[in-house]
């Protein structure tokens, strides 16, 4: 796993969920994992997603297995490229 730091208010383009392009936000639903990437920081998450008014929230947890508390809660929406997933403070 790659957790380097979140670089806060920045669109991170999602280059895989649970190891495979994503296809569709339903794919960001229950538990759920996807490596977000901005620049050369990467950054990989591990939770539980919800999908609603046409984007996913997805509530990062700690450790590898997602079972660990809340670290902080990412918004997936699509884009013309694929999704895109940016962190969303106090949600």
């Amino acid at each position: 796993m790659r957790n380097e730091p979140v670089v806060s208010g920045r669109e991170y383009s999602v280059d895989e969920v649970h190891g495979h392009p994503a296809t569709e936000l339903e794919d960001f639903e229950g538990k759920t994992s996807f490596r977000a990437t901005y620049g050369t920081h990467q950054h990989d998450v591990v939770g539980v997603g919800t999908v609603e008014d046409e984007k996913a929230v997805v509530h990062e947890k700690q450790g590898d297995d997602g079972g660990g508390r809340d670290v902080r809660v990412w918004q997936v929406t699509p884009t013309t490229e694929g999704f895109a997933a940016e962190h969303v403070p106090n949600a």
